[in-house]
């Protein structure tokens, strides 16, 4: 599992020495006559032969391979817990029945010069340890979920069929927008065979990066012998639609290939099946040739210190990392994102691509460490922007600012039109405002498959031509693959912006008096006060001074580059360093505390949608299985209950609870009921407290 890292060797004698504190007659009594005493140790034995083998860092990996990575293990206070007769007797015993532990003691990559290096090296050592580990006694005591793992799928022959599927219909049009995706397409192609490193793919929204980069990928890994591709997206709300854009393309293959990894999966398998069910145990390993994840579950597991978060880790390396919307991600954690990437890039066999129509400047600068080498893949971004020019902004003076009554007016001169407001609150605001006639809402008021069905309602009225106006937080931005011939975005941070033109004659098939025509997008700024704080203010402040500036054109990429050059040196930093120092002290349990890509303390309610009766069985069965104490099948429940969970804030919860509005399902089980009715278009907004910036 290390080969990929070069650490093969060093590997191999970690696995050897995790558990040789087992060869102690004690510890034998324990398995064969006694094992409701307690627990003898079998972690020191091998500990203790690290440590004599002046190789202290592997105490981390030998000593947590149960409980998950620790802080600052120090060896000497470490050994004085020891009982020293008992490990010198285990490792004398392990030596008889194991020569290779008499041999010369591998040593460390020498590639690692510094503490963050060894830091991260550390955590891929863990996780080839710990899911050799977990496959070992999966394939002693469930062999049938063992061989369930061993259908493998060749990215050679995933690569053939995607590229059979693509030319069923890429370049068939001459549209303009299909001969720009097939433009993207074919350099994407083309350029695969480039060295592994950093690369970027900056393509006009509605371009055609979802597929285009996943044959960039495959086509790379084949050229560079790497195993997998990993595509990490900011928000679940997307994350279904590429699964089912790679499923259908792959789907001749069978089973075993696009692995849909993040927490609002609907696994509702049988509980005999949840063992041996493919997706299940992949994606305890990530053992597939195509994951589609979150960049909280990426990011979070990176830098995390749980044995279920970092057993994956090391088929991390060995692959092609896509980051879709590279943007969005948190510029209060850009430095240890951007130093964990350039690991994988330098030492672990990863080639990250960079997408996004919106590209930030992620360059080395004075402000930030930042991403070397980058190459761009598409060809001529400013070329393609002009000629994807499907929209005209409107672009209000500064001090022009809207009522909720001017919104509602203007959306209601438009049959098709959305509204992209800046937090929930304003969303709701707003809403007050319409008749509910053909009216939508997407934001995280709403639980995961209310959402999904209103998506499919928009997207078939769209297609049919009816009436559909939709009023949406930041959650409609970023990929989802919607068009509106009317945008009306509030004033907000500059890429946010243009993400919502996305959205605007996306498909470039909007006709005036039987002519192409381009959609229209209007920017303004509402009359109410309420804009999130921080970086979000500081983001939307610098918008404002470029939206002022004349002869803008919002659809050049270079425009970007500046606008990050301006925002990332008055990002918060405070918490990147606080981060590092404590990732160069080796505390990997405050390290993944401090490194949330979701800052705000927010808890699951379970609503009832569509209606009570449709999870009560749920509830009900929750409630046996946590008096039961059965792990498994509460966790079989938790999973079918996702699609009807709405994260709440915690503070907000308290005060709902004391109303009584909001009952905890069980003693010491962070889940809630929502007990008030759920609305139909507002889901929870009808009655939740809402914060004044709740941005999603």
């Amino acid at each position: 599992m290390a080969e990929q890292f070069g650490a093969d060797e060093l590997a191999h004698w970690v696995g050897l020495l995790h558990d040789i504190g087992k060869f102690h007659p004690d510890f034998q009594k324990y398995l064969r006559e006694d094992s409701s005493s307690a627990r003898v140790d079998h972690k020191g034995a091998g500990a203790w032969m690290a440590i004599d083998s002046s190789l202290h860092p592997l105490l981390y990996p030998l000593a947590a391979h149960h409980g998950g990575l620790q802080d600052k293990v120090d060896a000497d206070d470490w050994a004085k817990k020891l009982n020293r007769r008992r490990v010198e007797e285990a490792q004398r015993m392990a030596r008889e029945h194991l020569p290779e532990l008499s041999s010369p003691v591998p040593q460390f990559p020498r590639w690692i010069k510094d503490k963050l290096a060894c830091e991260f090296f550390i955590r891929m050592l863990f996780s080839s340890l710990i899911d050799a580990d977990f496959l070992d006694t999966e394939e002693h005591f469930n062999p049938a979920a063992s061989i369930s793992r061993s259908a493998e799928v060749a990215i050679e022959n995933i690569q053939v069929r995607f590229e059979e599927f693509q030319a069923a219909f890429s370049g068939i049009t001459d549209d303009p927008v299909n001969r720009v995706r097939h433009d993207v397409y074919l350099a994407c192609s083309e350029r695969a065979g480039l060295a592994p490193g950093f690369f970027s793919l900056t393509v006009p929204t509605g371009g055609g990066k979802t597929r285009s980069s996943l044959s960039f990928a495959l086509g790379h890994a084949v050229k560079h012998g790497m195993r997998r591709v990993i595509f990490v997206i900011p928000y679940t709300s997307i994350i279904e639609q590429t699964a089912e854009v790679y499923g259908k393309a792959l789907a001749a293959i069978g089973e075993g290939i696009v692995l849909e990894h993040h927490s609002a999966v609907d696994a509702n398998e049988e509980e005999d099946e949840s063992y041996t069910s493919w997706q299940r145990l992949a994606a305890e390993n990530w053992d597939a040739p195509i994951v589609v994840t979150t960049a909280v579950q990426f990011f979070e597991s990176l830098l995390g210190n749980k044995v279920s978060r970092c057993r994956k880790l090391h088929n991390i390396a060995g692959s092609v990392v896509i980051l879709d919307e590279v943007q969005t991600l948190p510029a209060q954690l850009l430095e240890p994102i951007l130093d964990v990437l350039r690991q994988l890039v330098s030492h672990y066999n990863v080639s990250v691509v960079l997408c996004t129509a919106t590209q930030p400047a992620l360059k080395q600068s004075r402000y930030l460490s930042g991403l070397p080498n980058t190459r761009e893949i598409a060809p001529d971004p400013p070329r393609l922007f002009s000629i994807l020019k499907r929209v005209e902004y409107e672009i209000p003076a500064r001090k022009e600012r809207w009522s909720w009554e001017n919104v509602a007016e203007e959306i209601l001169s438009s049959d098709q039109v959305l509204a992209v407001v800046n937090t929930r609150r304003h969303v709701l605001k707003l809403l007050d405002h319409l008749p509910e006639e053909h009216l939508f809402h997407l934001s995280t008021l709403l639980c995961g498959r209310h959402r999904r069905e209103v998506l499919r309602e928009i997207k078939k009225r769209l297609a049919d031509g009816a009436p559909c106006r939709l009023v949406s937080t930041q959650v409609v931005e970023a990929g989802v693959d919607v068009d509106f011939p009317v945008v009306f975005r509030a004033i907000g941070p500059l890429d946010s912006i243009v993400q919502s033109a996305g959205r605007c004659n996306r498909e470039g098939k909007l006709m005036r008096d039987g002519r192409p025509a381009r959609g229209r997008v209007v920017i303004f700024q509402p009359e109410e006060a309420g804009m999130p704080g921080g970086f979000y203010r500081s983001a939307t402040a610098i918008a404002q001074q470029l939206l002022q500036e004349e002869a803008i054109d919002l659809e050049d990429p270079v425009l970007f580059e500046k606008y990050f050059t301006r925002l990332y040196p008055i990002r918060p930093t405070s918490k990147e360093r606080e981060i590092k120092d404590l990732r160069c002290s080796f505390c990997y349990s405050k390290v993944a505390a401090r490194f949330k890509i979701i800052d705000e303390e927010t808890l699951p309610v379970v609503v009832g949608y569509p209606d009570k009766e449709q999870i009560m069985p749920l509830l009900d069965e929750l409630e046996e299985a946590f008096r039961g104490h059965s792990k498994r099948q509460l966790r079989g429940i938790l999973r079918s209950l996702q699609p009807f969970m709405v994260h709440v804030y915690q503070n907000q919860l308290l005060k709902h609870e004391a109303s009584r509005s909001v009952r905890r399902i069980a003693p010491n089980l962070d889940l809630w009921e929502w007990l008030l009715p759920y609305d139909k278009l507002r889901g929870i907004g009808k009655d939740y407290l809402e914060p004044e910036d709740c941005i999603a």
